[in-house]
């Protein structure tokens, strides 16, 4: 699958260039498949019908009309489609990383310590940013051209109120320092039913790589950690009294036989033995 590169895969649709700032107003039939996107730049998403789910290497979340996201650079996977007969639409800005970092920065003065790692910033739009939206989509469909300084003053018009909602969380954002682990990917997305190469997008490598570099750091391939895992977390719910009957299908398994089998190897007994010699006394 071909990876969409943002903003440059978007600039045809209606918006304002303005310095290094792109205003779009977006739409797109979309569909519930997923893309694999590479943010050059940082961006806030508006949505105004619709929904977009997004993954990326610290999570996911799901974005519906009525709510903002800023996501920064790096890779994502996206899924975005209508729930009418009107096509999908977002109000879309488009920033360098420099600007956000340094208006941070210098106008929230969070200190490193205070800050807290996010993949991107979910939202509600309330009064204000409501009417902050309906101003750019003025703008975009009158067609106003913007200078370069009114445009910064827009995005840090953003910036300053979403700071003072989110400080810890808007500065991490613009942290250099972010990184995930792969089993902390992995882990993220243990029910997203991600593929793996999916999950080696999201990683910023090539199957084969995150498949070596996975097993070379916990000694374990990550398709049987990952069945591990789910059998571990299933075993869990089990010893809580659950029904095997109930979980299988939660867990990735076609059938209850299958998930059986899969337990008895690990477990060495049946998820009803296991959990009747459990409850023993």
């Amino acid at each position: 699958m071909d990876m969409i590169q943002i903003p440059e895969a978007v600039c045809a649709q209606p918006g304002i260039q303005a310095g290094p700032l792109r205003f779009l107003s977006y739409r797109d039939q979309g569909g519930h498949f997923r893309n694999r996107v590479l943010f050059n730049c940082y961006a806030f998403s508006f949505v105004q019908n619709g929904e977009k789910h997004i993954f990326r290497d610290g999570g996911q979340t799901l974005l519906r009309a009525g709510q903002g996201m800023l996501i920064p650079t790096g890779h994502s996977l996206i899924a975005e489609h209508s729930n009418n007969t009107d096509p999908y639409h977002s109000i879309l800005i488009f920033f360098p990383h420099d600007l956000g970092h340094d208006f941070v920065r210098k106008q929230l003065g969070v200190q490193k310590a205070h800050t807290t790692a996010v993949p991107f910033l979910h939202f509600e739009s309330d009064e204000y940013l409501n009417s902050y939206i309906g101003q750019l989509k003025m703008l975009i469909e009158s067609g106003m051209p913007l200078s370069g300084a009114m445009a910064i003053h827009k995005l840090h018009e953003l910036l300053l109120y979403l700071g003072e909602r989110f400080p810890a969380q808007l500065a991490g954002l613009f942290d250099d320092g972010r990184n995930t682990s792969l089993q902390q990917l992995v882990e993220q997305h243990l029910f997203s039913k991600l593929t793996l190469e999916e999950m080696a997008f999201l990683a910023h490598r090539s199957l084969a790589s995150f498949k070596r570099d996975f097993e070379k750091l916990y000694g374990i391939a990550p398709q049987r950690y990952i069945r591990q895992r789910k059998l571990e977390l299933a075993a869990a719910e089990l010893a809580q009294g659950k029904n095997a009957a109930d979980l299988y299908l939660d867990y990735g398994y076609e059938n209850l036989s299958n998930f059986c089998t899969a337990f008895r190897r690990k477990y060495g007994k049946a998820p009803g033995s296991w959990q009747h010699e459990l409850s023993a006394p």
